[in-house]
């Protein structure tokens, strides 16, 4: 097996397996992220630091940058914001990447609805809303300037990620 020259232990086919992962979970979390500050939610910190529960994470911040419309379908929208983004940039949604997401995101639809059905039919509708919103103007290059400050740096403050929302909304 040949070995990278930056990494005697790791094989180019492996160290690109892995580039991708980190790309991709990047635009997990960014999706989390502008979903969140649009939404008018603080942020704490972005990272895709891995660890042994999570390949990445954003957290939130206790405040509210602006008066809230409706909490649950904004939760929800930021727990679907990262499966959106995500399936933006690889072309398919990762199901059992976003399972902690998912997870949540059952958790808060059953406080709303009572029958499976319901339910599908609910998160069906919140997923359309998100992937929805994703595409308003600024959001997306807003993604792709978290994305590229997370692969350089790994983590951002979230003072950090509004900034570069707010530079990318202002130019669009």
């Amino acid at each position: 097996m040949a070995s990278s020259p930056s990494d005697p232990g790791m094989s180019e086919p492996s160290k690109s397996i892995v580039d991708e992962q980190m790309i991709a979970t990047a635009y997990h979390e960014a999706g989390h992220a502008i979903v969140a500050l649009s939404l008018g939610r603080t942020i704490e910190k972005c990272t895709i630091v891995r660890n042994s529960i999570r390949l990445g994470a954003v957290q939130l911040g206790k405040g509210r940058g602006k008066r809230q419309q409706d909490f649950f379908e904004i939760e929800a929208m930021i727990l679907l914001g990262g499966l959106v983004s995500e399936a933006m940039y690889t072309g398919l949604y990762n199901w059992g990447g976003a399972q902690q997401d998912l997870r949540s995101l059952r958790r808060l639809t059953l406080t709303r609805v009572n029958t499976d059905q319901q339910v599908e039919r609910l998160e069906k509708r919140l997923l359309d809303k998100t992937a929805h919103h994703m595409d308003k103007p600024g959001h997306w290059a807003a993604v792709e300037s978290v994305v590229a400050e997370l692969i350089k740096q790994q983590a951002i403050s979230g003072r950090s990620a509004k900034h570069l929302f707010d530079q990318t909304m202002n130019r669009s």
